[in-house]
């Protein structure tokens, strides 16, 4: 039974991509179920799970409600009543993002790869880094970023070069570029984008076209107070807008 009192659903309900591999040989490969009952709590589909599911998403951050729980500075953080809904939280979206990993025993570590490798599942730490939760729509979306580097010598062919870098880079991370700005009054407008909420990230293809000395790290504040972060190829910033890390390579 369930916790409202119903008989407990079965998984043969609908076909559908998500969570709960099926259990039956006639079905395709790939194919899923939906389950019928929450793995932890039993609560069916449309059904609230209970209060102390390990399953249960919070619908303020989209991670686990137990991870919001355990942290001290999450204190009276409201995290809903999530439903079950027939799949495991968040396993959709890295299936749609391509975001899997499988366990290579010969290199003894976790390995990306696509999701339609056997063996693989849902790289949830890369979804939780690099995806942004939509509260509205009660799911994880891919980061949204608008591209910049200063003017520098070499014009615009360099320019678009660079531009390039930063751009393969994304494609590579999983994050969608919504534009590009170069020069002084492109920043203005890459810091604009993401106080109007157009893109969460700027993205730079090194430090050293992010700005030069102070102007760095005046840049990087520019964007935090504006609710972004600044990343690219090869950089690191800390909590504080500190680089720790960089790679000078452009190339």
């Amino acid at each position: 039974m369930t916790p409202a009192g119903r008989a407990e659903a079965r998984t043969e309900m609908v076909r559908a991509s998500g969570a709960g591999p099926t259990d039956s040989a006639e079905e395709p490969v790939g194919e899923e179920l939906l389950r019928g009952t929450c793995p932890a709590c039993q609560a069916a589909i449309g059904e609230t799970h209970a209060d102390d599911c390990d399953v249960a998403e919070c619908l303020a951050t989209g991670r686990k409600r137990m991870w919001c729980r355990a942290k001290a500075d999450a204190a009276g953080h409201d995290c809903g009543q999530a439903t079950w809904t027939g799949e495991w939280p968040a396993h959709r979206e890295c299936k749609e993002f391509g975001w899997h990993v499988r366990w290579d025993a010969t290199a003894q570590r976790w390995e990306r790869c696509a999701p339609d490798v056997e063996g693989s599942g849902p790289d949830l730490n890369r979804l939780y880094r690099q995806a942004r939760w939509d509260p509205g729509r009660r799911r994880w979306v891919r980061r949204r970023a608008v591209l910049f580097a200063r003017a520098v010598r070499g014009g615009r062919a360099t320019t678009e070069e660079l531009t390039k870098v930063a751009h393969c880079w994304c494609t590579e991370e999983g994050i969608e570029v919504v534009g590009s700005h170069v020069g002084t009054r492109g920043w203005r407008e890459a810091v604009a984008d993401v106080q109007d909420g157009l893109a969460e990230m700027v993205v730079v293809p090194s430090v050293e076209r992010l700005g030069f000395g102070k102007q760095v790290f005046e840049r990087i504040g520019a964007v935090r107070r504006a609710g972004g972060d600044v990343a690219g190829p090869g950089v690191q910033i800390d909590a504080d807008g500190r680089v720790v890390a960089v790679s000078t390579s452009e190339t």
